[in-house]
Order: C-alpha cells, then structure tokens, then sequence
C-alpha cells in the first residue's frame, strides 16, 4: 500500500490517482457540510496487493476508483 497526500496526487503522472484525487474536491468546497481540510485527504494505492488489516481503524473510506484498488480516504 502507498498512501499519497492530496496535492501530491493531484500533481502525480499517474492518470488513476490523479482522477480519484479530482473526486475529493467535494470535500474540499469552503462553507459546505462535508468539507474536510486537505490535509486529512489521502490516497491510497493498493495496485500492488496489499491491503493492511487496520486500514478502517486509521482511515474512513470516502470513494474508490471504479476499476483498480486506489481509494480516496479520510484520516480519522
């Protein structure tokens, strides 16, 4: 697993990363309920494999992309 800041995402070569992290601007517009600050918005790149246990205990899961293993989360 390959947790990726927001911006560093947003920034990233990779199209598959860089479109999940395009879905967190949802939570990224001023004044909304469901806003949450950048810096608690990651990514995760779970392409090769792995896929740790306590995932869910550290992170809330906000969206995933629709074809591989790359979730946008929420640190908790």
């Amino acid at each position: 697993m390959k947790l990726i800041r927001l911006q560093d995402a947003l920034n990233s070569p990779d199209i598959d990363i860089k479109m999940v992290a395009g879905r967190a601007s949802r939570f990224r517009i001023f004044g909304s309920p469901d806003r949450i600050d950048d810096d608690k918005i990651m990514i995760a790149d779970l392409r090769d494999g792995s896929d740790p246990a306590d995932l869910g205990e550290q992170y809330q899961t906000l969206d995933r992309h629709p074809m591989t293993a790359i979730l946008l989360l929420r640190r908790l």
